[in-house]
């Protein structure tokens, strides 16, 4: 009797003893979040408007990029007008950049009495190939972004005027206008352009994919 008292006893005992120890074989344990967010960057480019000029005369010229506009002046026997043509980036990407001309009579008159040339010296250097029947002055170099300091160019506060202004000279061929062209108005449209720079082949940069804003 006495004997099994004692059994159960320690029984009792290694059971409290089990229990002990089970209580205090917890895991040790930890734990720790953070987050982070991946702004994409952005392109954004801009071009001025363009003030209209009431009458151009066979043989005139008309100089594009400068930095204020100019009334009529004859000298030299040629008229010539200055228009400011200027572009803006507000984009935090680099990008390439390009401005496409389209310059056409209205009333389907033929066009072949214009003609369009780059200027000496500037970076828009006028492309051979033209798109969609526009001439293609692509920027010859990378213009930075606000966050991406990687080009050739940088117009964050625009003080580059030969980057912001595009310069370019269209001619009226005097002997090529004749009176058909009477009162009609020449048709001029200038778009802007951008691709990012970052991964991007600078020898097939894809302009085809920007879509134009409406």
């Amino acid at each position: 009797m006495l004997q099994r008292k004692m059994l159960m006893s320690i029984a009792s005992v290694l059971v409290l003893v089990a229990l002990i120890a089970g209580a205090t074989m917890a895991w040790f344990t930890d734990s720790e979040t953070v987050a982070a967010t991946f702004t994409a960057g952005t392109v954004d480019v801009g071009i001025n408007e363009i003030e209209n000029i009431d009458i151009v005369n066979p043989g005139d010229i008309i100089n594009f990029g400068a930095e204020e506009d100019s009334e009529y002046l004859y000298e030299d026997g040629q008229g010539s007008y200055d228009r400011v043509l200027q572009i803006t980036y507000d984009g935090s990407k680099a990008a390439y950049v390009r401005v496409l001309v389209d310059a056409a009579w209205a009333e389907d008159l033929s066009s072949e009495n214009l003609s369009l040339e780059g200027v000496e010296g500037s970076p828009w250097v006028l492309q051979d190939e033209m798109v969609d029947g526009k001439y293609v002055f692509l920027l010859d170099g990378i213009l930075n972004g606000s966050g991406e300091d990687f080009g050739d160019y940088d117009l964050a506060d625009y003080d580059l005027a030969e980057v912001q202004n595009v310069p370019f000279i269209v001619t009226i061929d005097g002997a090529g206008t004749g009176n058909d062209y009477q009162g009609v108005a020449l048709d001029m449209e200038f778009e802007v352009q951008a691709v990012q720079a970052a991964n991007v082949d600078p020898n097939a940069v894809p302009f085809a994919t920007v879509v134009p804003e409406t």
